[in-house]
């Protein structure tokens, strides 16, 4: 080539090399950005999918748990029913204890009597349905709200003119046990007939007065209790920060009509319970979804809608997904619905996430380009025996410099996540793992548990033999704990004297046993301050879909609840009972 020439020949060939790096940078890089950009494309696409399939499957999960739980309610009414009578008849024993406690040294016996009994009167519960009834030991109806034509009158005589034997069983097993079930035929009170009916009772035996206090449903009855049971549930389920509720219609007509349902429960619409709906309803944008989701649950007994419906905030419309099944045996409708305002703002985060690591990606590409265009310049410039010791010098000091920065990260790590006196997990590492695992439990419905662990009398101890010695129990509390847990479970320092333990993969009633088997080995173990030092537990077991604060809250309920029965024991919250 007449541009080569033997005094230009290095320049020349520098040229040359310059011009094919760049043409070989720019195409490359140019490839792998239009790449970067159509992946993005892609992933965006696949992320709205899965974020609204994934919202589907929970929606459908959540209705079909419900109802599920309405035909195990259902079948269990009967255990349930029992423990409700034996929890208000101790309610009204309390009250009547209090009310005589109070009373005695101001009033005559008579007197107290009489002020009991009139407290107890209008007591009522399953929607005033359930009430209570006071007999003496001689059988006297001291109270009895279904007929008070009765009261003074004697059971055992026959005055009233009802079976005088259950009356006598009421009263021996109150007096031979204190308290106890009773399971006999007796006649309803708004029955003329006069036709017994399977009933069962719950009495108390009041010492102070020598009375049985008792009241009683009937077991035809539990049907209803049972759908006024989840009615009320359904009722209290309103999650108001993310407008997600439960609602539920009753069918008298799959075909649809005018008056095809009746709404039994929707907080986000209250003037619509115990009101007839039409099918031929439409939301602002005319579609009618009571009629698409009445196909759905006649062909397969479950429905999915989309529509635009009013906001339980008061802002307005916005676009909802719900879920609907139905429960032949009841002829309910059980659904669910999310508004989709919030799943678009949850894919927009995400897309902008997306957006700007495809941004740093490319920014990243650019700069090794740069790099390599960089070096191969010097490549071209520089003797090649010469370049390989500079890049040989190069990686090796750039592995230390990775190594001391791995280790670097490590450590801060470590610091960042850890207890400096206890080396435990801190607090902000625990809720982390607490978010990973209700998400993993939501997803999976494997069971999940917490411990809260609390040091009785821990301040004693700080000031009576010095806050090292505190810091030795901490830590011997802490090595002694996290020798007995698995290596999937968290133990963290939640402040103070108290740990909190998180147990993936194992129910509430496993959780207490082994916190029981922790508080033992405590009371047992000897510390390096050669105390005797004892702790509390409180455990939960997580509820599906909840947030972590309710979680979190139940045990520590439950820990206070230890510490206030004497300390030195666990006790498990369960979401509407407490077991010690």
């Amino acid at each position: 080539m007449k541009y080569i020439r033997e005094e230009n020949i290095a320049s020349t060939s520098f040229i040359y090399a310059i011009a094919m790096v760049l043409l070989l940078t720019f195409t490359t890089g140019g490839l792998l950005i239009a790449k970067k950009f159509s992946s993005l494309r892609g992933d965006l696409i696949t992320l709205e999918h899965e974020l609204i399939s994934e919202q589907r499957e929970q929606l459908q999960s959540d209705v079909t748990q419900q109802v599920e739980r309405i035909d195990s309610l259902r079948h269990s009414m009967g255990k349930r029913l029992e423990q409700q009578l034996s929890t208000k008849v101790a309610e009204v024993h309390k009250m009547a204890e209090n009310i005589y406690n109070s009373l005695q040294a101001k009033l005559s016996t008579d007197e107290i009597a009489e002020t009991i009994r009139e407290a107890i009167r209008p007591v009522r519960f399953y929607e005033k349905g359930g009430y209570f009834f006071i007999l003496s030991e001689e059988g006297d109806a001291i109270l009895y709200p279904a007929n008070r034509s009765i009261e003074d009158k004697n059971f055992l005589t026959g005055e009233t003119g009802m079976n005088p034997e259950v009356a006598r069983n009421l009263i021996g097993l109150a007096k031979q046990h204190q308290k106890g079930f009773y399971r006999y035929n007796w006649t309803k009170p708004e029955d003329v007939s006069e036709k017994l009916y399977a009933k069962v009772s719950y009495v108390s035996y009041f010492e102070p007065l020598r009375w049985v206090l008792g009241t009683g449903e009937y077991y035809d009855n539990l049907d209803e209790i049972a759908r006024m049971t989840i009615a009320k549930d359904l009722e209290t389920s309103f999650d108001v920060k993310s407008n997600d509720y439960f609602f539920l219609y009753e069918i008298h007509n799959l075909s649809g009509g005018d008056d095809f349902a009746t709404m039994i429960v929707n907080n986000n619409r209250p003037d619509l319970v115990g009101k007839k709906l039409s099918d031929s309803f439409t939301d602002i944008r005319g579609k009618q979804f009571r009629k698409e989701f009445l196909q759905g649950i006649r062909e397969k007994g479950e429905a999915e809608s989309v529509y635009w419906y009013k906001k339980p905030d008061g802002s307005g419309a916005g676009r909802k997904m719900a879920s609907f099944k139905y429960y032949p045996d009841w002829k309910w409708v059980v659904a669910k619905g999310v508004y989709l305002d919030r799943l678009d703002t949850a894919i927009a985060v995400k897309k902008e996430e997306l957006r700007i690591k495809v941004k740093d990606d490319i920014l990243l590409l650019c700069i090794i380009f740069f790099v390599a265009v960089a070096v191969a310049l010097v490549v071209a410039y520089l003797y090649s025996q010469e370049l390989q010791a500079i890049f040989t010098r190069y990686k090796r000091t750039q592995q230390e410099h990775l190594t001391t920065l791995k280790k670097l990260n490590r450590a801060l790590e470590i610091k960042s996540n850890t207890d400096v006196l206890t080396k435990t997990y801190n607090r902000g590492y625990f809720n982390q793992q607490l978010s990973m695992e209700m998400s993993r439990t939501n997803r999976y419905q494997t069971p999940l548990s917490l411990i809260l662990l609390d040091l009785d009398h821990f301040k004693m101890i700080n000031d009576t033999h010095g806050h090292l010695a505190g810091d030795a129990v901490l830590q011997d509390i802490a090595a002694l704990v996290q020798e007995h847990i698995r290596k999937n479970d968290t133990l963290a320092r939640w402040g103070g004297e108290e740990f909190t333990i998180l147990i993936p993969g194992i129910d509430q009633k496993s959780a207490f046993l082994f916190a029981e088997k922790l508080r033992l080995m405590i009371e047992e173990y000897t510390f390096t301050a050669e105390l005797c030092v004892t702790s509390s537990f409180g455990v939960s077991g997580y509820v599906l879909g909840e947030a972590g604060d309710d979680f979190i809250n139940r045990a520590d309920k439950a820990l206070y609840k230890a510490k206030e029965e004497g300390r030195n024991r666990s006790c498990l919250l369960e979401k509407d009972s407490a077991t010690v």
